[in-house]
C-alpha cells in the first residue's frame, strides 16, 4: 500500500513539475521567437514547413529502404527469420505512416501563407499543394504495399485492402491467438498513451492562452472532443462485444 501511494505521490509531483516547467518555458519562447521575428523581419514557419517535407521524404525512403531488407534472402533459422521480417515489416510501416502525418503537419502550416492573401503567396501556396498531393500518392502506394506483405509473414489467412474501413477488425480475425494478443496489448497501450498526450497537450495550450493571450479555444474544445468520443467508443464497443 505505501508503495503505491509513494507512487501516487510522485506522479503528483512530476505533473507539478511538469507544470510549473511549462509555465515559464512556453510564454519565454513565445517572446523570444516574436523577437527573432521582429529583429530579422522573418517567418520562422515558413523554414519550419520544407523541413518537415524533407523529414516526411527521408522517412518515406527509409521506408522503402526497410521493407527491401525484410524482403531479402538471409541465412537464418525460421524463428530468427520470422523475426527478423516482422521487425522490418513493423519498422517500414512506421516510417511511412509517419511520413504521411508530418506531410499533413507541414501541408497545414503551409496554410498559414494566406493570411496574407498575396498573388505569390497564392502561387506558392498552389505549388506546395500540388507537390504534397503527388508525394501523398507515393505514400499511399508504399503503405498499400506494406499491409499487403502482413499476411504472407504471419501465414495469416486474411485479405488486406488498402483504405477498407474495416481493416483492423479483418487482421485481428484473420491472426492467430499470439500474434492477436500482441496487436491487442499494443492498441491497447497505444490508446493509454494517446489518452494521456491529448490531456497533456490540452493543458499546455491553456498555459500558452494564458501567456500570450492567443484564442486556442478551437484547439482546446477539438481535443477535449476527440477525449470525449474516444473514450464513449471505447466503452460502447466494449459493451457490444460482451454482449
Amino acid at each position: 500500500m505505501s508503495k503505491k501511494k509513494n507512487s501516487g505521490f510522485l506522479k503528483i509531483m512530476i505533473g507539478m513539475a511538469f507544470g510549473a516547467i511549462a509555465g515559464y518555458s512556453i510564454p519565454a519562447l513565445y517572446d523570444a521567437v516574436t523577437s527573432l521575428q521582429a529583429t530579422y523581419n522573418i517567418r520562422i514557419l515558413w523554414y519550419i514547413v520544407p523541413i518537415l517535407f524533407v523529414i516526411a521524404l527521408y522517412l518515406y525512403f527509409k521506408s522503402i529502404h526497410q521493407f527491401k531488407a525484410m524482403n531479402s534472402d538471409i541465412n537464418l533459422s525460421e524463428d530468427d527469420r520470422f523475426i527478423y521480417q516482422v521487425t522490418h515489416h513493423n519498422k517500414a510501416s512506421a516510417n511511412v505512416v509517419n511520413a504521411y502525418h508530418i506531410l499533413l503537419l507541414s501541408l497545414c502550416l503551409s496554410i498559414t501563407i494566406l493570411i496574407e492573401p498575396e498573388t505569390s503567396h497564392i502561387i506558392i501556396f498552389a505549388v506546395y499543394f500540388i507537390a504534397c498531393a503527388i508525394f501523398y500518392t507515393f505514400i499511399s502506394k508504399q503503405t498499400a504495399k506494406v499491409l499487403a506483405a502482413y499476411p504472407t509473414i504471419t501465414n495469416s489467412d486474411v485479405s488486406i485492402e488498402f483504405g477498407d474501413p474495416n481493416l483492423m477488425e479483418k487482421v485481428i480475425d484473420g491472426i492467430d491467438e499470439g500474434e492477436r494478443l500482441v496487436m491487442l496489448r499494443s492498441l491497447s497501450k497505444t490508446y493509454e498513451i494517446m489518452i494521456l498526450m491529448l490531456s497533456v497537450i490540452l493543458m499546455l495550450l491553456g498555459i500558452y492562452q494564458a501567456a500570450t493571450g492567443e484564442n486556442q479555444y478551437l484547439a482546446m474544445f477539438a481535443i477535449a472532443a476527440v477525449l470525449i468520443y474516444s473514450t464513449v467508443v471505447y466503452y460502447k464497443k466494449n459493451e457490444e462485444f460482451n454482449r
